[in-house]
């Protein structure tokens, strides 16, 4: 039952009335709304709002209490904070965790968040069509594969705003957002980016202390990170189900400075280590590498610049014997070896810089993209081939490479025509 703030409940004798009402007036009488709805929320505390008319007090008090009762209530004052509030406390979840990865969501929330028109609003205000705008604004400063970065960091913002019972669903997840933002992949492309026979040039084109990356590539699915920080402690020769790699490490960039680290999306909790099978065909030049480069002793901090020191015997480093950078491998080492393999083209003369033809599609990862495409197509199932990536969820493995299968569809017609011949 909604309070009538403007008059007496329980009146003394003989006071007065109001003229306008005919009750007993408070001393709240024509200040402010005269309505004032009250109920208790989940922990038992009231909780009040005011209101002009009592049909629009006694409204709200049916839909907060009925919100009690069927687990969907919302505070009305709770989405009053800033979302640029609520992204640093998102931020400050991070914090303890991988260093690297925290700096990059820092640069993203401080940017592209908290000064933006949407971060200075307030939770609850927050629609499809703010974030729609807000979208077509960073579109002009970001590239597809930023934005899409920033849009997840948002996104997991609104998920802490739900979790928190600030909102009740996440504006980011709405169908006309959805539709708006970046697409992964490029807008989906169904080809290989790499066909055997590519890496099989660019194999040829790489300098020869470089060839076997190749090879644990295409042949061990590794990321190029991964790959430049294997060590030869790393392969089990005498495992009982034949010659193993254990992947637990990779080389990355702590800003400009290069850092041993957890495979990706590793922490002390879970460090995302896995073991892959190594066959014969990638031993050999495995082998072969390490004969011709004998593994040597890089000293690098781990975890980020800051971290402890720690050695590791590596297969892949360069001629000065340090760890390899992967910028500066990637335009003086493969791109070089993709213009002489004929797949983009070389750099101009008269070009200021080294300025490349866009290349992602065909960058060490593609590599990555062959080994499971071949492994689907050779009939691994998705659950080994997601813990062979290091992929937390196989449906991620599943929507990422069910569509780079080559010959996927001549098997669909085979399978079908197979069943209506069985059936006829």
């Amino acid at each position: 039952m909604p309070y009538d703030r403007w008059h007496k409940s329980r009146p003394k004798a003989g006071e007065s009335a109001c003229r306008e009402h005919g009750k007993v007036p408070t001393a709240d009488h024509g200040v402010g709304k005269r309505w004032q709805a009250r109920w208790r929320n989940r922990e038992g505390v009231q909780q009040t709002e005011l209101f002009r008319t009592e049909a629009e007090a006694r409204r709200h008090e049916t839909k907060m209490r009925s919100g009690v009762d069927d687990g969907s209530y919302i505070n009305p004052r709770a989405g009053e904070v800033r979302v640029g509030e609520l992204a640093l406390t998102w931020l400050k979840g991070h914090e303890h965790k991988n260093p690297r990865t925290y700096r990059r969501h820092k640069e993203r929330i401080l940017l592209h968040v908290v000064p933006t028109a949407v971060g200075k609003m307030r939770v609850k205000d927050v629609n499809a069509s703010s974030l729609l705008d807000w979208l077509h604004d960073r579109r002009r400063l970001l590239e597809s594969s930023t934005l899409r970065l920033v849009f997840d960091n948002l996104r997991a913002v609104f998920d802490l705003a739900v979790d928190d019972s600030l909102i009740h669903k996440n504006p980011c997840l709405a169908k006309s957002v959805q539709d708006a933002k970046p697409k992964r992949g490029g807008g989906g492309r169904a080809e290989l980016t790499l066909t055997w026979e590519d890496t099989e040039k660019i194999r040829a084109e790489l300098p020869d202390r470089y060839k076997a990356l190749v090879d644990c590539g295409r042949g061990l699915g590794l990321r190029q990170g991964e790959i430049f920080g294997l060590s030869p402690e790393d392969i089990d020769w005498a495992h009982p189900d034949g010659a193993m790699v254990h992947v637990q490490r990779q080389v990355v960039h702590d800003g400009s400075f290069l850092v041993y680290a957890l495979p990706k999306g590793g922490d002390d909790e879970d460090p995302k280590d896995r073991w892959v099978e190594l066959t014969d065909d990638v031993a050999i030049p495995l082998r072969e590498h390490m004969q011709k480069y004998p593994p040597v002793e890089v000293t690098r901090p781990w975890g980020s610049k800051g971290g402890d020191p720690v050695t590791v015997r590596l297969i892949f480093y360069t001629r000065e014997k340090t760890a390899i950078q992967s910028n500066w491998f990637n335009s003086y080492r493969w791109k070089p070896a993709l213009a002489s393999a004929g797949l983009i083209k070389p750099l101009e003369s008269d070009a200021k810089g080294r300025r490349w033809e866009k290349s992602r599609d065909v960058m060490m990862h593609a590599l990555r993209h062959l080994y499971a495409s071949m492994m689907i197509s050779g009939g691994v199932d998705v659950y080994t081939l997601a813990d062979r990536l290091g992929h937390a969820d196989p449906a991620f493995t599943l929507r990422k490479y069910v569509h780079r299968v080559v010959g996927a569809g001549s098997k669909v017609r085979i399978a079908v025509r197979s069943a209506y011949t069985r059936a006829a």
